[in-house]
């Protein structure tokens, strides 16, 4: 018996992996959230000032220590607030009955679009 067998390596590569895609940055925030209704853009927000604001479509919208969240929805499950605070790119909160899309606008810019909308 050797310390480690086989497939042990793989386990070791496989927790080595994930721990660093879990470490490593998903982008620059250049600090400005921008909020979508229906696919149009309805509102950019500067994530340095504390704020809190309603939307139309009736959702409330909170703005604190450079984060961006949902507090507030009448949508019926409510999952946009449990989709909790966001303040980097590449995680967008969504209200599906609502038609809201909220992102962090990204300082990198790509010719490739990770998410497909």
């Amino acid at each position: 018996m050797t310390l480690f067998e086989r497939y042990d390596w793989l386990i070791v590569f496989l927790i080595v992996f994930i721990f660093a895609l879990t470490i490593l940055p998903r982008g620059k925030s250049s600090g400005i959230a921008e909020i979508y209704y229906d696919g149009a853009l309805i509102r950019t927000v500067d994530l340095k000032n504390d704020t809190t604001f309603t939307l139309e479509q009736g959702m409330e919208i909170l703005v604190a220590s450079g984060r961006i969240s949902v507090i507030e929805s009448d949508c019926p499950d409510k999952i946009c607030i449990g989709q909790g605070e966001i303040d980097r790119p590449g995680i967008p909160i969504v209200c599906v009955p609502n038609k809201i899309l909220i992102k962090i606008r990204s300082t990198e810019s790509s010719d490739f679009d990770i998410v497909t909308q």
